[in-house]
C-alpha cells in the first residue's frame, strides 16, 4: 500500500515539481512544529475551547495529540486522535501518525499564492520570492492541480464531498490571529476519496482559501491539503476518525495570545521602521516617497504574513535591509540635474512631478504604460552611483 499513500501524500509537491521554479511554503506543517503525545482522558483540561459532545465510548477510544509550535515553545493546540495511531518520527513518506491495521496519516501540506490586477505589485511580490500566480477557484485546482497527477500514480477519484464544518474551524481559527490590516478571508473544504488497483482506499482533504486586502489591493489564495489511508475494511472508521481530528482541533487561547502580541509588536517595529525612513529622507529636503510602501502593509496571519510584509517592503526596492542600515542610491534628474537620494540599490528608477519615485531591476517596465499609475507622467532618473 505504500505506492497509494506516498502518492496523495506527495500529490502536490509532484504539481509543484513539474515545470515550476519558484520557491513554495510546502512544509509539512502551517505552524512549524514538533509534536508529542498527550495520554489523558480528558484532553480538553489545558485548552478552554469548548468541544462537541462525544459519547462515553468515543471519549474512551481517543487520545489527544498535542501540536507544539518550535517558535514559543507552547501547544497551539490538541488534535484528538484513536489510541491505536501511533505517532511516527520523521520519515522521508511524511507520515504522521500510523497504525498496527494500515492506517497511515500524512502530515499536511500547505500552498499559497499572491495575484494582484497590479502588476508592480505582482512583481515585487515575485522578485521577493514570493509565488505569483492567477486565482483558481478549488474545483480548477482539484481537476487541474490534483486530479492529473493522482491518475498518472494509478488513484482513481470516486467521490468528492463538502465539509462545511472544517471551513468554519478554519474561518474561527483564523479570526483568533492578529491581522495588521482589514482583509477578507473566506474559506472552503472539499474531501476527495480515492481508490488504486489494490482495492485501497484513501482520502485527501482540500482546504482552501482565499483572501482579499480591500485597502491594500491584491490577494492571497492557496490551500492545505490532508490525506490520510487505510485498507478497505478500516477505511470507512479511519475516515470518520480522520475527519474528527481535524474538525474538533482545541486550539490553546495562551498560545494564541503569545503570538498576537509577538506579532502586534513586530507591526508596530515595521511602522516605526517606515516612519524613520521617511524623515530620513525628508532630512535632504525632499518630499519623496517609494511607492513600494504603499504596498508593504499588505499581511495575513501570523509569522508568514509578517515575513512576506516585509519582504514585499524590501523588494519594492529590489534590496534586503541588513542589520538596520538602509541602503541608499543617488539619482538625478535629465533635465535639471538636480540629485536625489532615493531607498534601495535598484538598477532603474523612474520619477513623477509629485517626487514619487518606482525603484526596478526590469529593464522592459515602464510606469507610463501602466495602467495602475493613475496616468501619471514618470521620467526616468540617473542613476549615480
Amino acid at each position: 500500500m505504500k505506492p497509494l499513500m506516498y502518492c496523495l501524500s506527495m500529490l502536490i509537491l509532484l504539481f509543484f515539481s513539474c515545470g515550476q521554479s519558484q520557491k513554495h511554503n510546502d512544509n509539512f506543517a502551517e505552524f512549524d512544529y514538533d509534536s508529542e503525545d498527550i495520554f489523558e482522558e480528558d484532553i480538553s483540561a489545558e485548552f478552554n475551547e469548548p468541544k462537541p459532545e462525544r459519547s462515553q465510548n468515543t471519549n474512551r477510544s481517543l487520545k489527544g495529540y498535542k501540536v507544539m509550535s518550535k517558535q514559543f515553545n507552547l501547544p497551539v493546540g490538541v488534535m484528538p486522535i484513536p489510541k491505536d495511531w501511533m505517532v511516527k518520527q520523521k520519515n522521508k513518506d511524511g507520515i504522521l501518525f500510523e497504525s498496527e491495521d494500515g492506517v497511515k496519516v500524512y502530515g499536511e501540506r500547505f500552498i499559497s499564492y499572491f495575484f494582484s490586477n497590479n502588476q508592480q505589485l505582482n512583481y515585487m511580490n515575485q522578485q521577493s520570492g514570493r509565488p505569483v500566480a492567477p486565482v483558481k477557484n478549488i474545483s480548477r485546482v482539484i481537476q487541474e492541480d490534483i486530479l492529473p497527477h493522482a491518475k498518472s500514480q494509478g488513484l482513481k477519484l470516486v467521490n468528492q464531498f463538502p465539509l462545511p464544518a472544517l471551513a468554519q474551524f478554519d474561518k474561527r481559527f483564523d479570526s483568533y490571529l492578529f491581522k495588521g490590516i482589514p482583509e477578507n478571508k473566506q474559506f472552503q473544504c472539499i474531501a476527495t476519496e480515492w481508490v488504486d488497483k489494490n482495492g485501497d482506499k484513501s482520502i485527501g482533504i482540500i482546504r482552501y482559501f482565499t483572501n482579499h486586502y480591500p485597502t491594500a489591493g491584491g490577494m492571497d489564495w492557496g490551500y492545505t491539503l490532508n490525506a490520510m489511508g487505510a485498507p478497505e475494511h478500516k477505511y470507512e472508521s479511519a475516515k470518520k476518525a480522520f475527519i474528527n481530528s481535524l474538525v474538533n482541533f482545541q486550539i490553546n487561547p495562551q498560545w494564541v495570545q503569545t503570538n498576537n502580541n509577538f506579532y502586534s509588536q513586530k507591526s508596530r517595529q515595521g511602522a516605526a521602521q517606515h516612519q524613520q525612513r521617511m524623515a530620513a529622507t525628508n532630512a535632504q529636503g525632499q518630499a519623496s516617497r517609494n511607492l513600494g510602501n504603499t504596498y508593504s502593509s499588505i499581511s495575513d496571519s501570523s509569522f508568514e504574513s509578517w515575513k512576506r510584509r516585509n519582504n514585499m517592503n524590501d523588494a519594492g526596492h529590489s534590496k534586503s535591509i541588513n542589520n538596520g542600515i538602509w541602503e541608499r542610491t543617488t539619482v538625478s534628474s535629465p533635465n535639471t540635474g538636480q540629485q536625489y537620494y532615493v531607498e534601495g540599490q535598484n538598477n532603474y528608477y523612474w520619477m513623477n512631478q509629485n517626487n514619487e519615485y518606482i525603484g526596478t531591476d526590469n529593464s522592459l517596465y515602464n510606469p507610463n504604460v501602466d495602467n495602475s499609475i493613475n496616468n501619471q507622467d514618470w521620467t526616468q532618473y540617473t542613476i549615480e552611483n
